[in-house]
């Protein structure tokens, strides 16, 4: 951990959900920490941490025709998930995950990364089924707001690499953006509270954290996942333009080659249900009258162009077999461990709390989705 700062270097919308969780959960003396790295939160059941990264999933003001209901509920869910790891769990001391960790059957390095993704399953439905909520009376709502929060966490486009931040920044200069950077009270756009002596424009170590991470250059910016924009209409009702549809060509398949940039026209789920709007897993884009499984496609950054995937992306894209083995000789075969991690918590969700398509929310509804996605998790492990 490189720093750690306190909440009060959070945004206020965070802040705010914090405290309602730690009343619904019955957690009051359990304080928020804020990492200044940038992955991942973590909670050693004395305190929570989250990273720059889920911090960054807070800031309203970095989102662009995100519906309201999946930015309200990202900081409720991105805490509510470190809570869970206190909250779901029987045992709250080092002693229990040590001793858990041991009886995992896999290398002496990888047991805690593999306890961790286990642990993120109980953890996750546990919190979108609002399970551990102590007031009945706010479960109905809290389970509603989880889950659309879980699932933006998993299907927001993020526009979250240096080649974006930079042509982002670019553009911002040209007058092409709007410019969505903080604004102190009383001050410009692009502006810092506690600035260097002299210059407004340069933070210091006592700015607070989350105003050197919100707008174009400076933070992560999110957008609807693909087939929202193929689906639905932009907030003014008119369609979203080709723009907001384009995906880049992982690898040549079926006439469509490597690198190429196409506009999606339609999209199919796991269960061959086309022109879903849904925050949710997508088998097939429709691209130049034929469909391709959404592995082969990069989604693209609506405002600059670069790169701009989902989580579920990031996961479940084509990756050559030597890269697929490069990266699991240098991190663990837990990295496809989580990749099965989706599946099951997409189960899950569509056996309790999502449907899918027409099927009841019940268990063999879960069993079903796994059926209908083995193919692509087959494909995934073996860089097909």
């Amino acid at each position: 951990m490189e720093d750690v700062l306190q909440e009060n270097h959070a945004p206020q919308n965070m802040r705010v959900a914090y405290k309602q969780l730690q009343q619904l959960y019955g957690e009051g003396n359990i304080p928020l920490v804020l990492g200044t790295e940038e992955h991942g939160g973590r909670t050693d059941m004395v305190q929570i941490e989250v990273g720059k990264d889920q911090m960054m999933l807070c800031l309203k003001d970095n989102y662009h025709e995100v519906p309201d209901k999946y930015t309200d509920s990202a900081p409720f869910f991105v805490l509510a998930h470190e809570f869970g790891h206190i909250v779901a769990h029987p045992g709250k001391d080092a002693i229990y995950w040590i001793d858990g960790a041991k009886e995992l059957p896999v290398e002496h390095y990888q047991k805690f990364r593999w306890m961790n993704c286990i642990s993120d399953i109980l953890v996750n439905w546990t919190v979108i089924t609002a399970t551990a909520v102590l007031d009945a009376n706010q479960k109905a709502a809290m389970k509603e707001k989880m889950t659309d929060g879980w699932r933006a966490g998993q299907f927001v486009r993020r526009c979250c690499f240096e080649e974006g931040y930079a042509r982002h920044k670019r553009l911002l200069a040209e007058g092409k953006l709007k410019d969505n950077r903080y604004k102190p009270p009383g001050g410009l756009k692009g502006q810092y509270e506690n600035h260097a002596k002299g210059d407004p424009y340069t933070p210091t170590p006592l700015t607070p954290f989350y105003q050197k991470h919100m707008g174009h250059g400076r933070g992560e910016q999110y957008y609807p996942p693909i087939n929202y924009c193929v689906a639905e209409k932009m907030s003014d009702g008119k369609p979203f333009p080709d723009k907001w549809r384009k995906v880049k060509m992982r690898k040549n398949t079926d006439g469509l080659k490597e690198g190429e940039v196409h506009i999606v026209t339609d999209s199919k789920t796991f269960d061959d249900r086309e022109g879903s709007g849904e925050f949710e897993p997508i088998k097939e884009y429709k691209i130049n009258g034929k469909w391709i499984s959404t592995r082969y496609c990069e989604p693209l950054c609506p405002q600059c162009g670069s790169q701009c995937p989902t989580i579920w992306d990031n996961w479940w894209k084509y990756t050559p077999k030597a890269d697929k083995d490069a990266e699991i000789k240098h991190y663990g075969t837990w990295r496809y461990l989580l990749i099965q991690m989706f599946a099951f918590e997409w189960a899950m969700a569509y056996s309790s709390v999502i449907p899918y398509g027409t099927l009841p929310l019940e268990r063999d509804t879960g069993k079903r989705f796994l059926n209908d996605v083995s193919s692509d998790m087959d494909a995934v492990m073996r860089s097909r």
